[in-house]
């Protein structure tokens, strides 16, 4: 049975890689923005899901495939991938004036052959020390800020320098669960 990551993020490959499986790529081809919901955790679950039919419409019916995503949560405001640097900068001084930023990673695994589908959210909260105008502009202006949920990637610098509380599994913030992605992949007979 072929494992496959139904996501190109390096994080998520990362992770899996990390977890010692061999695994197969396969980007999903969905568009997120379409998923509209008030929510967070459904927010997260039905993009998780909409990623998976899409890389199970490009999977052999021999496989077992994973699709993941995640959300910043502030203030109970979604904050998906910013939508321009006006809205980065806002995000960052918040989160650089130690708000709470609650990541919610959801989770879906299908099994092609026997069509069984399972999922799962992982949920945790990371603070910050100050970080200063100067870095976070540097951060801004490269463009990176856009390609993460909530515009900062929290594994990173220059934001894993500035920590202050992390709750919850590393992984499951980073973007994938760790433990409830090798839960529900011995569920799902992998």
């Amino acid at each position: 049975m072929k494992l496959i990551l139904g996501s190109s993020s390096p994080q998520r490959q990362k992770i899996l890689k990390d977890m010692g499986y061999d695994f197969d790529i396969i980007k999903p081809e969905a568009d997120e923005k379409s998923v509209q919901l008030n929510d967070p955790k459904d927010l997260a679950l039905k993009v998780s899901h909409l990623k998976a039919d899409a890389v199970v419409k490009k999977a052999d019916n021999n496989s077992i495939v994973i699709a993941s995503d995640s959300i910043v949560v502030v203030d109970n405001i979604v904050h998906e991938k910013p939508r321009d640097k006006e809205q980065a900068y806002q995000w960052l001084a918040e989160l650089s004036q130690g708000a709470p930023q609650t990541i919610i990673t959801s989770l879906v695994i299908v099994n092609t052959k026997t069509k069984e589908r399972l999922s799962g959210i992982e949920e945790g909260v990371v603070t910050y020390n100050p970080i200063p105008q100067k870095v976070i502009a540097e951060f801004v202006e490269s463009g990176k800020t856009f390609n993460h949920s909530g515009g900062f990637a929290m594994q990173k610098e220059p934001f894993k320098s500035y920590t202050k509380e992390l709750k919850g599994e590393e992984e499951a913030l980073i973007g994938l669960p760790k433990k409830l992605t090798q839960d529900l992949l011995k569920k799902a007979g992998f």
